[in-house]
């Protein structure tokens, strides 16, 4: 059930996300690979890690910790610089992001953050009833004639959005010098890509939503900043509707939230 139902919902996502990043959402490559990050990427102020949820002990080795998660986790050695010209404060921790639109700014930020602080609830919270709704009926013949709404329930879900960050905290860990290394979330400038009309129409008649406006963000890092190593992490989208800003929920359900979802 769990591949028919992601398989479901990457329809959606490409419809999302295409042409829109040059890098899609859930690819997992090897930690061992290195690559250049942008010198334009936008920086927040330092976050430290909660350690008050127990996680997984980190694997011995990089493959094994890169099978155990579902976002890619690349070494990376990046070039940082503080942009400040289009930023926006969010309310949680005076983080700032580069990104064209206020309200999606926030949104995003808000998202990495609760990452950071291991806050499934807050997640759970930025989701919008509509798409959580269309989204149940979408993969309703994908589950075996079992209730959507119960398959999906809150706890269900806030479960999932648990074990996600706790795979986060996990490379976390692995690439930590100690407990006490502050980590920070970054979004490359211009990786946050608006989604054009047509494509949007297109989703909103798939699922039965409204949304005005979408934003993609398929390429973000959650960097260390006590020894400067950094990983790629989970990608998103994010969404308007009546003025207000929701992550999307089939977005992180497709991408990411589906592998930790129990359907039996």
């Amino acid at each position: 059930m769990r591949n028919a139902a992601k398989a479901v919902l990457m329809c959606f996502l490409l419809m999302m996300s295409a042409g829109c990043g040059k890098k899609g959402g859930g690819n997992n490559s090897s930690a061992d690979d290195t690559t250049e990050a942008s010198a334009a990427m936008t920086t927040v102020s330092e976050v430290t890690t909660s350690k008050t949820v127990t996680a997984a002990a980190a694997s011995t080795t990089k493959k094994t910790v890169t099978t155990a998660v579902t976002t890619t986790a690349e070494a990376v050695t990046e070039t940082t610089s503080s942009v400040t010209d289009t930023s926006v404060t969010t309310e949680a921790a005076s983080n700032t992001v580069n990104v064209p639109d206020t309200g999606c700014a926030e949104a995003a930020a808000a998202f990495y953050q609760a990452y950071l602080e291991h806050d499934p609830e807050k997640v759970y919270g930025m989701f919008a009833d509509q798409e959580r709704e269309g989204y149940n009926e979408v993969v309703r013949s994908e589950l075996e004639g079992k209730d959507p709404k119960e398959v999906f329930r809150r706890a269900a879900l806030i479960k999932a959005i648990g074990s996600s960050m706790d795979n986060i905290s996990e490379i976390m860990d692995y690439y930590s010098d100690g407990e006490d290394d502050k980590w920070t979330f970054m979004i490359p400038d211009g990786e946050l890509t608006e989604v054009d009309s047509e494509q949007l129409a297109e989703f909103n008649k798939s699922l039965g939503t409204a949304f005005t406006k979408a934003y993609t963000c398929q390429y973000m890092f959650y960097k260390d900043e006590t020894n400067d190593k950094s990983f790629t992490g989970n990608s998103s989208a994010f969404v308007e509707l009546n003025g207000k800003w929701y992550l999307s929920y089939s977005s992180v359900m497709g991408t990411d939230l589906i592998n930790f979802m129990d359907f039996e």
